[in-house]
C-alpha cells in the first residue's frame, strides 16, 4: 500500500545521503588538489634526500641498507625503491607516493569513524584529516609518516571488523596490517601494545574470538621476534647523542601533540588559547563515550593515549621525542575531536560553530605552512641556485656533512668543486690553508645541526683566514652559507663585468664592476628578512701614487635626491683588514665583495647605486674623484640602474 509521508521521508534521507556523498567526495578531491598543487613548492629537506640514498642500488643494497633501527623502519623505503622504478626520481614523483597514502587515510577514518559512532562523526572526522596542517605536512615529504598513518588506521578498522565478523581472513588481513604498521615505523609498536588492550574491549561480549585474536598474536611475535629483541636491546643500551634531543614532561608532550596535529606548531610555539578548541572537543568526546551504548567506541581514546603513556615511561630512558613518532594515534584523535564536536552542537546548535572556527584555524595554518620560510624545509635548491648565479671559474663548495652534501647535489647544476669536509671540525685549519693554491672562493655551507654544535670551528677558522663575500641563511638559519675570497686578485676583469676607468685622489681606481641583478624587490622573506639584498662587486687597480690613508668603501642604493635607502653590510674583518691596500699588486685587479642591505620600506621605483670612499674613523670625510664625469658630485660616484619592484 503506497504511503505518501513514508515515501517523502525516504527520498528526503536518500537525497541527505547523496549530499553528503558528493560532500566527501568533494572534500577527497580538494584534500587531494591541496596535496599536489603545493608539492613542490619547498625543496626537499635531509631526510627526505637521505630515503633516495638510501634506495639508489640494487634491491639487494638497498635491504642491507635500510634494516637499521636509526632508519625507523625499512617498508617505506622498500616502497620507494619500486616507485623510482616505475615513476622516476623528480620531487613531485617521489613525493606522490606520500600525497597516495594520506589521499586513501581519509576513506579508512571515515569507515572507522561511522562503524564507532555516527555518519556525521565521520564526515567531520574527515575533513579535520584533511585540513590537517600535519597530514598535508607529511602528505608531501618522501618518509614514512604519512604510510604509517595509513596502515595504523587500517590496522585499528582491520581489528574492529574481525571481532565484529572473525572470519579467518580478517584476523590475517589485521596480522598483515599490524605488521605493516610496526615495518612502516618502529613506535608503531606502541600501538600494537593498545590494541591488546584494545581487545579487550572489543571481545567482551565476544569472547568466542579471543582465542583466535590470541593465536593471532602468538604468530605475530613469534615472527617478530628478532625485531623485539633489537627493540629491547636499543632501550637497554640508549646512549644521547643529539643536542637538540631532551627529555620533555608528559604535559608538555600533550601540548605539543595538540599543537602539532590541528595546527603543526610546537609546544613553545603554540599559544593557550589556540589549544581549547581541540582540548574542549577531545575531553567531551571522551566524556561523551559514557552515555555511548556501543562499548566498542572506547577503543578511541586507548589508541589515543595509550601509546603516548608508553613513550613518556620509555622516554626516561630513551629522550627521543617528536610528534610524528606518534602520528599512529591521529586517527582516534581526530575521530574524538569530530566526535566532541557533534556532541556539543547537539546539546546547543551554535556550539556546531566550533567546526568551522577549528577549520578556519587550522587551514590558516597550513597558509603559513606554505607561506612562511622561517617554518618551511631547509631550502636547498635556494642555496644550489645562489652558488650557480654567484660562483667563479675556479670555486670550491665545502660541505660540512655527507648527508649535506647528497641535499646540495640534488639540485646544483654549476661547475664549482664539491668537497664533504670528513676531517676534524675543532681544528680545520690544515683543511682551508691549502685551498687559496686552488681555488678562488669558497662557498661553506653547514646544515643548523652542524652550526649549532658545539666546538665546530668550521665557520670561526675561516672568519680568522678569509674574507667573507657573503652570508645566507634560508629559512630561519636551518642552513648557513657563508661565502669566502680565498683569492682576491685576478689578472683580468671577469666575464660579465661592467669595465671603468674611474680614479680617487688616494691613488686607487676602480677598473669594473658586477652586480648580481637590477630589479629586485625591497623585501624578502626566506634568507634574510625582512629586507633584501644586492650583491655589488668591484674590482680596484692600485697605482704606484696611492698614499696607504685608511678608508672605507661605501656603497648605498639612492634615489634622485640621493637620500639613501641601503647600504653595505658592515663585516669585521672584511677584505681590507685581511688583505690591506699598500699589499695590493700594481699589475692585477683586487677583487672587493658588498651586499647591500635595502630597507624594506624602499617605495617601488628607479634608483641608483653610488660608491664613495670614506676616510677611516669619519664617514663625512671622502677621497675627491680624480676628474669625476661632468654633472656628477667630486665625492662619489653614482652608477648603475637599480629597480625596486612592488
Amino acid at each position: 500500500m503506497y504511503h505518501p509521508v513514508a515515501d517523502r521521508e525516504t527520498k528526503q534521507i536518500m537525497a541527505q545521503r547523496f549530499s553528503l556523498r558528493s560532500g566527501l567526495l568533494v572534500l577527497l578531491f580538494v584534500a587531494w588538489a591541496l596535496r599536489t598543487a603545493t608539492l613542490t613548492l619547498q625543496s626537499m629537506w635531509i631526510d627526505e634526500v637521505m630515503a633516495l640514498y638510501f634506495t639508489r642500488g640494487t634491491f639487494t643494497e638497498t635491504l642491507h641498507t635500510i634494516v637499521r633501527p636509526e632508519h625507523n623502519g625499512p617498508l617505506f623505503y622498500l616502497l620507494l625503491f619500486w616507485w623510482r622504478h616505475l615513476v622516476g626520481d623528480s620531487d613531485f614523483a617521489v613525493r606522490y607516493l606520500s600525497v597516495l597514502f594520506s589521499v586513501l587515510t581519509l576513506p579508512l577514518i571515515y569507515q572507522l569513524a561511522r562503524r564507532l559512532l555516527t555518519e556525521r562523526t565521520a564526515a567531520l572526522a574527515l575533513g579535520l584529516t584533511a585540513l590537517s596542517p600535519f597530514t598535508l605536512w607529511f602528505a608531501q615529504e618522501a618518509k614514512m609518516y604519512a604510510l604509517h598513518m595509513w596502515v595504523a588506521t587500517a590496522s585499528t578498522l582491520a581489528l574492529l571488523e574481525a571481532f565484529r565478523k572473525g572470519r579467518w581472513w580478517h584476523w590475517v588481513l589485521y596480522t598483515i596490517m599490524l605488521s605493516f604498521t610496526l615495518y612502516s615505523h618502529f613506535f608503531g609498536g606502541f600501538l600494537a601494545l593498545a590494541q591488546v588492550v584494545m581487545s579487550g574491549i572489543l571481545g567482551w561480549k565476544r569472547r568466542q574470538h579471543w582465542l583466535a585474536y590470541g593465536l593471532t598474536m602468538a604468530l605475530f611475535a613469534l615472527a617478530h621476534t628478532s625485531l623485539l629483541r633489537v627493540a629491547w636491546n636499543i632501550i637497554r643500551h640508549y646512549e644521547h647523542q643529539d643536542i637538540w634531543r631532551y627529555f620533555v614532561p608528559l604535559k608538555e608532550i600533550a601540548r605539543d601533540l595538540l599543537g602539532q596535529y590541528f595546527y603543526r606548531l610546537s609546544y613553545l610555539e603554540v599559544t593557550p588559547w589556540l589549544l581549547l578548541l581541540p582540548a574542549v572537543f577531545l575531553t567531551w568526546g571522551i566524556l561523551a563515550l559514557f552515555r555511548l551504548r556501543r562499548r566498542d567506541a572506547w577503543i578511541l581514546p586507548v589508541q589515543a593515549l595509550l601509546p603516548v603513556l608508553v613513550f613518556y615511561l620509555i622516554s626516561y630512558r630513551a629522550p627521543v621525542y617528536s610528534a610524528k613518532y606518534l602520528s599512529a594515534i591521529t586517527p582516534a584523535v581526530w575521530i574524538l575531536a569530530a566526535w566532541g564536536l557533534e556532541r556539543m552542537a547537539r546539546l546547543w546548535r551554535p556550539l556546531g560553530l566550533g567546526a568551522a572556527v577549528l577549520g578556519l584555524l587550522m587551514i590558516n595554518g597550513i597558509a603559513r605552512d606554505l607561506t612562511h620560510p622561517a617554518l618551511q624545509r631547509g631550502d636547498w635548491r635556494f642555496i644550489a641556485r645562489y652558488v650557480e648565479t654567484h660562483e667563479g671559474p675556479d670555486d670550491i663548495v665545502v660541505i660540512s656533512a655527507f648527508y649535506c652534501e647528497h641535499a646540495f647535489r640534488r639540485y646544483y647544476q654549476g661547475h664549482s668543486a664539491i668537497f664533504p669536509y670528513e676531517a676534524n671540525p675543532y681544528e680545520p685549519e690544515f683543511i682551508y690553508q691549502g685551498l687559496p693554491e686552488q681555488y678562488d672562493r669558497m662557498w661553506l655551507v653547514l646544515h643548523h645541526d652542524q652550526a649549532m654544535a658545539p666546538g665546530n670551528r668550521l665557520i670561526e677558522a675561516a672568519d680568522a683566514l678569509f674574507p667573507r663575500i657573503t652570508e645566507q641563511y634560508p629559512n630561519a638559519g636551518q642552513i648557513t652559507m657563508i661565502g669566502y675570497q680565498l683569492q682576491p686578485t685576478i689578472s683580468a676583469l671577469p666575464e660579465g663585468a661592467r669595465p671603468l676607468d674611474l680614479c680617487f685622489g688616494n691613488g686607487l681606481c676602480l677598473a669594473g664592476y658586477q652586480v648580481d641583478t637590477t630589479a629586485l624587490p625591497a623585501r624578502e622573506n626566506l634568507s634574510h628578512p625582512p629586507s633584501n639584498w644586492l650583491h655589488v662587486t668591484l674590482y680596484w687597480r692600485q697605482t704606484a701614487s696611492f698614499d696607504g690613508v685608511p678608508f672605507r668603501p661605501l656603497v648605498r642604493l639612492i634615489d634622485g635626491a640621493f637620500n639613501v635607502w641601503g647600504g653595505n653590510m658592515k663585516r669585521n674583518p672584511d677584505l681590507l683588514d685581511r688583505y690591506p691596500p699598500q699589499n695590493w699588486p700594481t699589475d692585477r685587479l683586487v677583487e672587493d665583495h658588498y651586499d647591500l642591505n635595502i630597507n624594506p620600506a624602499t617605495p617601488p621605483g628607479a634608483y641608483r647605486l653610488e660608491v664613495s670612499l670614506a676616510i677611516e674613523g669619519d664617514e663625512n670625510r671622502r677621497v675627491l674623484i680624480v676628474n669625476p664625469p661632468p654633472g656628477m658630485p667630486s665625492d662619489r660616484w653614482v652608477f648603475e640602474n637599480i629597480r625596486i619592484l612592488p
